[in-house]
Order: structure tokens, then C-alpha cells, then sequence
């Protein structure tokens, strides 16, 4: 058996690969491994990288790789694969700031290609924390650095993991290189767990937490080179970006300082507007390859960005022309970020506000914007009572305000209609969760509610007229009864299409619970049809759990809708997403609304006071993402002791309390 105290997972030292003789681990990966080899043939110093996904994989006793389960074999080899094809494609990479492939081989049902060693050290470990570069270093190291990046995405392949561990400084001229690129690791990750093994915070782009991919381009390696450069500028990472969005999409503003301002007076202001750009949050705005990113990172001016300047100051016309390459940049348009939809959201409203303040201008405007004939004049008819020219103003000038007054109010209700719209988009999929996560919560809650038995999966209440199914008990009324709540199970189905779960034939087509009454469905437990609905919920627990997370949110704004003013609204909805960031916030949000409920109906009151989820977020004032979930526990005490301070004697509900704690507990 192998033994490395320090990488466990890693082959011994002195173990023999073939012509080389392993002599140290130089870094350990959540999805391979690289070794300090000498090839015993050629008397040299090399790199050799192992191909191992630690996540569905293991070490035999002979050094061999396994995958964990039979499930875990398609993926493991898939990985394998693609790990191959990386070899053979940076092989054909013939750059000197490129890291060179000398060959590649399987061996231990598992493969390895060897790289030449490049002597020196990463950014990481060149710079100490605070630690910045001036520009003049860094206009040595960039340009060949560009040239490398451009290089592989000329080819049609992407780096998907440029941070300051993977840029080398040689010894022996400072020159960089670019390694351990990460497409098998996506690929892998794609087809399986979550994404999160292969990103680093900070450093890797919104659109690559995404598992599919198919948003990211060259876009998504310039904003983590442009990150990098932020780093060696500012002292420090930019904050992630999922972090960054959440917060954009509460209609505040980009958190993140921009470079221009933290590095005025220190590098030239084209330079730090370039690593803005850069980091854009949304991928169309940012720029579309290197060529054109290279323009303004690497301007000919010099000149350090003035500590101040004059309100009043134009920049340049050359200046005007560079920052007329992108869209969106913090500095220059002074404006948040945005989608798309976002932007096309705001045209559609500043068309609907203009005919508003028309019409508001007592219908001249309008009048006249309407003037043009576009459709054919009413026919004429005949007037059985002859009017006066006054008379007929006068009903003309009626008519005409009635217009006014019609079009008014049609255009009100669109612009109503559009901040609805808008509200409701930027809510919608706004948790964003790792499907690991997602398996933890969905097992926490399947465990609370059915104890964990596959038989809770489907149930059917004594005394209830639908079945409960999944782990949220998920409700199926059979056709023509009555329903008094919430159909949730059919809505469950049409998620479960949404991301691709393909449902037993005699599901797709059964709109109502096939079974009528408690007792036949209790009669059909061993049923074909039982048993296929059982596995289903089984085998889909982490999307069952990402479904409640997407109800949870949807009704946050019912719960918004019962405070009395802006400001309540805002903090109660401030303190929601500061759970939201966390595994351990989310599961406490969902478990906590099926505990003691939403806060805002009459029956949960007494004394006026409440003790749901609205009354806990009101309680919370803290701003830390990092203890929320233990703020949101004492908060929930404290509610929960002044909903027993305040219940009738007669209840003694303070023979409760010990086991609320203990729920409470299990938050943290």
C-alpha cells in the first residue's frame, strides 16, 4: 500500500512511473495530481501530472485508481477521456509562455502526461498578502502573457482556471508561464457533482458556476486574468462573484471597488479602466477576446491617472475612443451593471414615461402624437339634430379628452405591468446552491419529515382527501375534489422536466393522482405504478430541495407585501439574502417556514405579536454573512419565548420550548 503522509492520496516518493522516478508532490487538485520526476533516461527534471477526480475515484493497495462506485465508472472514465485529449491539445500548443507537453501515457488505469518542469514560483508564492506590482513589472510580464492566452483561444480552447497559482515566474528571466489548464475538470464536474471543486472564489466569473457552460467564451478567462490583475494591483482578490451578483440584483450597487479608483495616482488610468472591463460582472459586457482587451490594458500612455481631478475635466479624444470599446464600465458610464433584459426593461419604461408626462401635459402632446391618421377616419353619419360650430368643439374637445383620459390609463396599467415584470425577474432563480448542498438540505428535510424512510415518500394522511409525496410532502389531489391548498406536486413535476428528469411514461400524461381515496392508495403501496412514483422521488431529492428553495423565494414578496413601509421591507428582505448565501441559512429559511410559518396570517399571532419567519428576520440587524445562521437561531428563540410569554396559561406552551431549541440547534 502507498504511504505519503503528507498527500495521503498522492503515490509514495521513490515510486517508479516508467522511466521516472517520483521525487516529490508539487500540488494536489481536486482532480489531479502533479509530480517532481526525474526521467531516468534523459538524466532531467520533469513535471508529471496524474490524473485523479478525488471525488469518484480511490487508491487500490497496488497503486491503481478505482472509480468509488459502479455509478461513478461513466464519469471516471468520461474524465479520463478528456483528461487524454488535454494532453494531446496543449501538445500542439508550441509557445514559450505556454507550458510544453513532452508526452503522455496510461498506466495504474489511470493516465499522466509529463511537462517540462519549470523552475521558479507562482504569483501566489511570490507575493505576501497586501503585496502589489508596480506597472512597470507588469508591462514586462503581461504582453507574453496576452500572447499564450490568445494563442489557446485561437485554438477553440479555454484556460478555465487562471489565478495566481497558475502563472509561473521563471528563475531564470522572470518570464511567465501559464499552467494546469482545467477543461478536464469541467468536463468532468459537468457531468456530475457541482461545480464548485473547479472554481476558484474571486477568481472565476459568474457564467463558470453555471454547470452547463455553454456561456462561457475567451470572456470568462479575461475576467479571471483580469482578476489576477486586480490582485497584483489592489493587494487583494476581487470579492467572488456570485457574491457580487446577489447584491446587483438587489438594485444596489456593484460591491466591488474599481480598480480606477483604488489605483489613481498609481498606475495609468486606461490600465486599471481595462481590468474594470474586465471584470465586468455579466459577460456581454465585457470584452470579446484578447485582441481587443489588449488595446487598452496595454495603451501606450503611461501616464499615472491623476489623484484628482476636475469635475468639470474632458478626457482626451483617443481617451474617448478607447472607452468607447466597452459598455458598462463602472468608471466611465457611471452606471450599475446590467443584463440585457434589463436595459431593454429601462427603454421600455422611458417610452411609457414620455407619453405619460405628454399626456400629463394637458393632452397637447399627445394630440399631437396621435394626429397622424393611422387608422381609417370613423364613417360619417347623418346628425338627426343640426349642431352649432360651438356645440360641435365642444363635443370634439370631449371626445378628445375621453381619448386622453383612455390612453392615460392604458398606459399606466403597461407601466405597472413592467415593474411587475421587472420585480418578479430579478427574484426568480436568485439562490443560487451546489447540487451537494442541495442533496444535504433535501436529506436534512427528508429526515425531519419522514424520518428518512423511503415509505414517507408517499403517503396519504388520515383524515386529508390528496396524497403527500416527495420530501416536502408535496400535495396530488385526485380529480374533482375539492382543493383547499396548494397543488405543489404537479408544479414539482414540471421543475423536474425543466431540468431534464426524464418521468415514468403513465406520469407524463396523468395530470390528477390516479388513485381516489386513502384507502386505494393504501391497497396499491406494491403497485407498478407506486413503485416507479417511490423511485422518482428516491432518486431526485437534491432537485426536490432546489424546487422548495425556488417557492421559498417566490414567497418573499407576499411576505414583503404585509410591512407597512419601504424601509421594513428592505431590511426583512436584506436579512432573507443574507441567509440565502449559506447551506446552512438556506436549509434554516425552509425549515423554519414548515415549522412555525410564514409570520403574516391572523392566525399566528397572539397579542398581535407573531412568531414566524417575517417576525425572526425583523428581530436579526446584523450585516456578516458569516454568522447569520446563528443570529437567525437567537432570534428565533427569542421570538419563540415571547410567543410562550404571550400564549394563554391555559396552553402551556413552555412544555415545548426544549424541543424548539433543539430544532433550532440543528441550524447550525
Amino acid at each position: 500500500m502507498f504511504t505519503n503522509r503528507e498527500h495521503p492520496h498522492a503515490l509514495p516518493k521513490g515510486y517508479q512511473l516508467q522511466e521516472y522516478h517520483l521525487q516529490a508532490v508539487l500540488g494536489v487538485g481536486g482532480f489531479g495530481i502533479t509530480y517532481l520526476a526525474l526521467d531516468t533516461q534523459l538524466n532531467q527534471k520533469v513535471a508529471i501530472k496524474e490524473y485523479f477526480p478525488n471525488d469518484i475515484a480511490v487508491r487500490e493497495r497496488d497503486n491503481t485508481l478505482s472509480p468509488k462506485s459502479q455509478n461513478d465508472a461513466k464519469e471516471f472514465q468520461w474524465g479520463l477521456d478528456r483528461f487524454i485529449q488535454e494532453a494531446r491539445t496543449l501538445s500542439q500548443f508550441k509557445h514559450s509562455n505556454i507550458v510544453r507537453i513532452m508526452r503522455f501515457f496510461k498506466a495504474n488505469k489511470t493516465a499522466y502526461f509529463v511537462m517540462e518542469y519549470e523552475q521558479g514560483q507562482s504569483f501566489a508564492d511570490a507575493l505576501e498578502d497586501g503585496q502589489t506590482v508596480s506597472e512597470v513589472e507588469l508591462m514586462v510580464i503581461l504582453p507574453p502573457l496576452l500572447d499564450a492566452l490568445e494563442t489557446v483561444h485561437n485554438a477553440g480552447y479555454l484556460h478555465r482556471d487562471i489565478k495566481p497559482d497558475n502563472i509561473y515566474l521563471r528563475d531564470k528571466d522572470n518570464s511567465p508561464v501559464l499552467l494546469d489548464f482545467g477543461a478536464a475538470r469541467f468536463d468532468v464536474s459537468r457531468r456530475s457533482r457541482s461545480v464548485t471543486s473547479i472554481v476558484t472564489p474571486g477568481y472565476a466569473p459568474f457564467e463558470q458556476y453555471e454547470s452547463d457552460g455553454t456561456q462561457q467564451g475567451a470572456w470568462t478567462d479575461i475576467y479571471a486574468l483580469g482578476a489576477v490583475l486586480y490582485r497584483l494591483t489592489e493587494g487583494g482578490a476581487p470579492m467572488e462573484a456570485t457574491k457580487r451578483i446577489r447584491i446587483t440584483m438587489r438594485d444596489q450597487p456593484d460591491p466591488l471597488k474599481s480598480a480606477v479608483k483604488i489605483g489613481r495616482g498609481k498606475y495609468a488610468r486606461d490600465f486599471l479602466q481595462a481590468i474594470d472591463w474586465a471584470l465586468e460582472i455579466y459577460q456581454e459586457n465585457r470584452p470579446r477576446n484578447v485582441q481587443a482587451w489588449r488595446k487598452l490594458l496595454l495603451s501606450t500612455s503611461a501616464e499615472p491617472s491623476p489623484s484628482t481631478e476636475s469635475p468639470l475635466s474632458q478626457p482626451a479624444p483617443e481617451t474617448l475612443s478607447r472607452q468607447s470599446l466597452f459598455k458598462g464600465n463602472r468608471e466611465v458610464l457611471e452606471e450599475d451593471s446590467g443584463t440585457l433584459r434589463d436595459r431593454t426593461w429601462m427603454k421600455r419604461q422611458y417610452a411609457v414615461a414620455v407619453l405619460l408626462l405628454l399626456i400629463a401635459a394637458g393632452g397637447y402632446g399627445l394630440h399631437h402624437y396621435f394626429k397622424e391618421p393611422r387608422l381609417a377616419p370613423p364613417p360619417i353619419t347623418k346628425q338627426t339634430t343640426p349642431r352649432t360650430t360651438a356645440q360641435a368643439g365642444q363635443h370634439s374637445d370631449s371626445l378628445e379628452l375621453d381619448a386622453i383620459a383612455q390612453e392615460r390609463a392604458r398606459l399606466e396599467r403597461e407601466l405597472e405591468q413592467l415593474r411587475q415584470q421587472r420585480d418578479t425577474e430579478k427574484q426568480r432563480q436568485y439562490i443560487q446552491i451546489a447540487q451537494e448542498d442541495a442533496a444535504e438540505i433535501g436529506q436534512k428535510i427528508w429526515l425531519n419529515e419522514s424520518s428518512g424512510k423511503i415509505s414517507g415518500l408517499t403517503a396519504w394522511n388520515n383524515g386529508e382527501n390528496f396524497a403527500s409525496l416527495g420530501i416536502g410532502h408535496f400535495i396530488w389531489y385526485p380529480q374533482g375534489e375539492e382543493k383547499r391548498f396548494t397543488e405543489s406536486f404537479p408544479q414539482l413535476l414540471e421543475f423536474m422536466q425543466e431540468q431534464g428528469v426524464i418521468l415514468p411514461d403513465w406520469l407524463q400524461n396523468t395530470p390528477d393522482c390516479p388513485w381516489q381515496t386513502r384507502q386505494e392508495f393504501l391497497n396499491n403501496q406494491r403497485s407498478h405504478k407506486m413503485v416507479s412514483l417511490r423511485t422518482l422521488m428516491k432518486n431526485t431529492v437534491p432537485l426536490q430541495a432546489q424546487f422548495i428553495i425556488r417557492r421559498l423565494e417566490m414567497a418573499l414578496p407576499h411576505i414583503l407585501d404585509t410591512l407597512p413601509t419601504a424601509e421594513q421591507r428592505a431590511h426583512v428582505r436584506k436579512q432573507f439574502y443574507r441567509l440565502a448565501q449559506t447551506p446552512e441559512g438556506i436549509y434554516a429559511l425552509i425549515d423554519y417556514v414548515h415549522f412555525k410559518g410564514e409570520g403574516i396570517k391572523p392566525t399566528e399571532r397572539y397579542n398581535g405579536q407573531g412568531w414566524g419567519l417575517l417576525q425572526v428576520l425583523e428581530q436579526m440587524s446584523g450585516e456578516s454573512v458569516d454568522y447569520a445562521t446563528t443570529e437567525f437561531v437567537d432570534a428565533a428563540e427569542y421570538i419563540l419565548k415571547r410567543r410562550i410569554q404571550n400564549a394563554p396559561p391555559e396552553r402551556n406552551e413552555a412544555r415545548w420550548l426544549r424541543g424548539w431549541q433543539n430544532r433550532l440547534d440543528s441550524y447550525q
